[in-house]
């Protein structure tokens, strides 16, 4: 187990505190249906042992109403605990791991863009699916089972203490004793290789999430083949380790078994012993050694419990290195967003990747509203990098950029883009409803407002020609639409956000020459009230007078960087 597992054990218990209370009436109700067991199986034990001898004549009185209604009431009330707890358990389970999931993905997308593309995309899925679903073993498989063990041992010990003499309920306690001292041994085992096991699972999923993603590639590169053996290879990895992690538990169930078998025969023993000695009757004498063995679900579960932990907590590492705040954002406390409309500029900017390999010289930009700055540069030269950038997205290597005097780095995310929107090149775009994509809480904007954010960007007749309007979906990642049309859907949705602040990278691509031309007189004076950064590989598309600056190699002199239109 890692040096951290005290924080992990800390957020799993935020997890799964909000609904405690439901886990501890799950928890009650598992304690119900293995004690309800126990006394249908002591009860009917008894009951068997009293009717015989009363038939041998040894009884001369028997009572046979009161322990039938005992069993049928026993029997009933197992079942319909097992089923309660189940639903209680597992409603409550999937409501925190729903609500933990949209936590993480909340604090995913408050990362800039620098940070996530530190990891590969199967990595990131694992976390917010796989390793999300394994935390459901702490409240079902380690806590509840613990929780549930102790107090159906303290009823079985007190039955024990009513009905024997001492050393029933002393046997008892040795027996869950000695369980207990068992169960870190084996949690000691399962534990050891808890955190490989969730590595590769992880690693597993990530390389069949790239081989997934890259199969057209490797078809045509002719590297099916070799990926293929490589993800069998991690495949029998994960096998590997799951089958060795598994075997714990499967020792552990016959360890626990037989400690229950001997402390039932013990336990027989004892009761034969009382019996002639006439301090119990016959049939507690039976009652007695089957519900010690009545206890072999019970103890069973504690080891299981214990050494299930181990994965658990790896995966809430794994879980709590993206909900909570990283370090950069920690500092951006109490450095809150100039208020109003603050402007962007830049001093002395190195935008790039690797220090030694800057992708631009130092840039000084003042954006002012009513001049959209138009960058060009051929291809591979920094412009959507430049753009990240000022997004906040993607650190500077030398300079800063500011809003106002508040270096931009340091501002909160959601304070950030209350300022600024940007539109990346790349669309991403969920299966919803086109309403739900230009405004996303629900009643900020009336449908007019929708229609005419349509009605701008030339899209309003095209959804008027479907017949669900503004409810039609569009389908995952906008397959209904075409590339043309999602780029300017997402453009409708930037108008309603309606921010000081613009950034725009290659929003007219896919659009022919007319749509464009039409598109862009439309969103042209809404353009020009803000601060706005266009970048573009079709310049003499844009307004004369907007200002131009292309992005000269890192190395070449700053003043050619204004060739073709004046530098801000």
């Amino acid at each position: 187990m890692h040096k951290d597992w005290r924080c992990d054990l800390h957020f799993v218990h935020t997890v799964f505190r909000q609904r405690r209370f439901w886990y501890w009436g799950a928890w009650a109700l598992l304690a119900l249906t293995w004690i309800a067991g126990i006394v249908l199986l002591a009860l009917s034990g008894w009951f068997i042992t009293a009717t015989a001898l009363a038939g041998a004549g040894v009884l001369a009185t028997l009572d046979l109403y009161v322990p039938s209604g005992g069993i049928r009431t026993a029997a009933i009330s197992r079942t319909l605990a097992r089923y309660s707890e189940r639903v209680v358990s597992h409603e409550a389970v999937l409501r925190s791991l729903a609500d933990l999931r949209s936590q993480t993905f909340a604090g995913l997308a408050a990362r800039p863009a620098h940070w996530i593309r530190t990891y590969r995309s199967g990595d990131l899925q694992t976390r917010l699916t796989g390793d999300i679903d394994t935390l459901d073993a702490m409240p079902l498989r380690v806590v509840g089972p613990i929780v549930a063990a102790v107090l159906s041992l303290l009823i079985t010990l007190t039955l024990a203490l009513w009905l024997a003499p001492w050393p029933a309920a002393a046997l008892l306690v040795a027996a869950g004793g000695l369980t207990l001292l068992v169960s870190p041994l084996l949690a000691w085992l399962g534990q050891r290789h808890s955190r490989e096991l969730v590595q590769a699972r992880a690693n597993e999923r990530i390389a069949l999430s790239d081989y997934i993603g890259g199969l057209a590639e490797l078809i045509a590169f002719q590297r099916a083949a070799e990926t293929e053996q490589a993800l069998r290879a991690r495949h029998a990895d994960h096998a590997r380790r799951l089958t060795r992690q598994e075997s714990v538990g499967a020792l552990a169930d016959p360890v626990v078994q037989a400690v229950v078998a001997v402390s039932s025969l013990l336990m027989l023993l004892l009761a034969l012993h009382w019996y002639m000695q006439g301090l119990i009757s016959g049939p507690v004498a039976v009652l007695l050694p089957l519900m010690t063995l009545g206890l072999g679900e019970v103890l069973g579960s504690l080891p299981g419990a214990w050494w299930r932990t181990g994965e658990s907590l790896e995966a809430a590492q794994r879980v709590r290195h993206i909900v909570e705040a990283s370090p950069d954002r920690q500092g951006k406390a109490g450095h809150p967003a100039p208020d109003g409309s603050p402007r962007l500029s830049t001093q002395g900017l190195v935008i790039g990747f690797e220090s030694h390999r800057p992708l631009s010289v130092p840039l000084d930009l003042a954006l002012e509203p009513g001049m959209p700055l138009v960058v060009t540069a051929p291809s591979g030269r920094g412009k959507s990098t430049l753009l990240d950038t000022l997004a906040g997205e993607r650190p500077p290597l030398a300079g800063s950029v500011l809003l106002d005097a508040t270096a931009i780095e340091r501002i909160d995310p959601d304070q950030r883009y209350a300022r600024i929107s940007y539109l990346p090149q790349s669309v991403h775009l969920p299966d919803a409803r086109i309403r739900d994509i230009l405004a996303p809480e629900r009643g900020s904007h009336p449908d007019e407002a929708l229609w005419d954010a349509l009605h701008r960007v030339d899209l309003a007749s095209r959804v008027a020609s479907s017949s669900e309007g503004l409810d039609t979906r569009i389908g995952e990642g906008g397959r209904r639409l075409s590339g043309g049309q999602r780029q300017r859907l997402a453009l409708a949705a930037l108008t309603l956000q309606d921010r000081p602040i613009v950034l725009l990278d290659e929003p007219f691509s896919g659009l022919d020459p007319s749509t464009q031309r039409r598109v862009l007189e439309s969103l042209r004076p809404w353009l020009e009230q803000r601060q706005c950064v266009l970048v573009t590989h079709a310049p003499e598309m844009l307004p004369v007078h907007w200002q131009r600056r292309s992005l000269p190699r890192a190395g070449t002199d700053s003043r050619s960087a204004a060739k073709g239109g004046e530098s801000p």
